[in-house]
């Protein structure tokens, strides 16, 4: 599972104290202690997916909850929620997700967030034998391993990781902020910090003029040997599987996952936290508005199941 670390770790109690710093005495209902000691937080987690000494927020339990891990965690939830948890670690407040995203602006401050998640084992560095082009504009926090190839015009933002052999074509932005606006039960209009990075496997062709979000609790990964069209959008949190071709101007909604090998033809749009199989084929304009299954091919506006297609090129 995924998490992003702190810089330096924190305690239950400090994080505790700034909760009440936020919201005021009036607004935090109640603190629960659980049974299993998570008095050190190494850093956040998204809380369907929780990772042991973390910091989380739940509106509601997850589907497969994961009871051993959500104990070790610092859980801001609120009162329906809390009172299905026995045993875990608890800040109940009427509106979690705003205490959490207020809490994530005051935490990037201090103790401040690693630059790239759990899921990234290196430390930032720019390969000798890498290719930056000089109108390019790589800020501090990224990875660029050997053999990558920036062109003129790219922003590589803070958090990025870029694997072997990965040509970036030009005025490509990659690990921008997507859009993600909460507004709160005391009608403030929040925008969710984008903590998490994008992950960029070997081998990977990203067109001109693309831009690709970063995660806002999980990286945004494409696999290794994928191809991304001219002009694709890739919202934040997507995971986009190993060989996978995108043709141009292919739109991808946020958190939404395809599988191995799947093509998509031009113009393609899919709606946001959907799941496309592996080998799947989707036909040029089709819009995407339910899950795909394994090797189905879909066409249309909205897309519908059609006969078996083998669509783009070999790879």
């Amino acid at each position: 599972m995924e998490f992003i670390r702190f810089i330096k770790e924190i305690t239950c109690s400090e994080i505790v104290s700034l909760s009440k710093k936020i919201t005021g005495s009036d607004k935090l209902l109640s603190i629960k202690s659980g049974n299993t000691a998570a008095d050190i937080i190494i850093g956040v987690s998204d809380g369907r997916y929780a990772v042991g000494q973390t910091l989380c927020f739940l509106e509601r339990l997850p589907e497969n909850e994961k009871s051993t891990q959500l104990k070790q965690t610092c859980i801001i939830t609120n009162q329906q929620t809390a009172a299905k948890l026995t045993g875990h670690n608890l800040i109940i407040v009427d509106d979690p997700r705003a205490l959490f995203i207020d809490l994530l602006s005051q935490l990037k401050q201090s103790p401040g967030f690693a630059c790239f998640s759990s899921l990234v084992d290196v430390e930032p560095e720019i390969h000798k034998d890498s290719q930056i082009h000089s109108q390019a504009v790589i800020e501090p926090g990224v990875y660029i391993a050997q053999g990558a190839v920036i062109n003129a015009g790219c922003v590589i933002k803070q958090g990025t990781y870029i694997g072997r052999n990965v040509t970036i074509r030009e005025n490509t932005t990659i690990g921008t902020a997507g859009i993600t606006v909460y507004k709160t039960q005391d009608d403030r209009v929040l925008r969710f910090p984008h903590i998490a990075g994008v992950i960029i496997g070997d081998e990977v062709e990203i067109g001109a003029s693309c831009v690709i979000a970063k995660g806002v609790m999980s990286s945004t990964v494409i696999g290794n040997n994928s191809v991304i069209g001219n002009l694709s959008n890739i919202g934040h949190g997507v995971n986009i599987g190993h060989h996978v071709w995108m043709s141009v101007g292919s739109l991808i909604g946020g958190n939404t996952k395809i599988g191995e090998r799947s093509t998509l033809g031009l113009g393609v749009s899919v709606r946001d936290n959907l799941k496309i199989g592996h080998d799947c084929s989707i036909g040029m304009g089709a819009v995407v508005v339910k899950d795909v299954q394994t090797g189905d091919s879909m066409f249309g506006n909205p897309a519908k199941k059609m006969r078996k297609i083998n669509a783009g090129p070999k790879r």
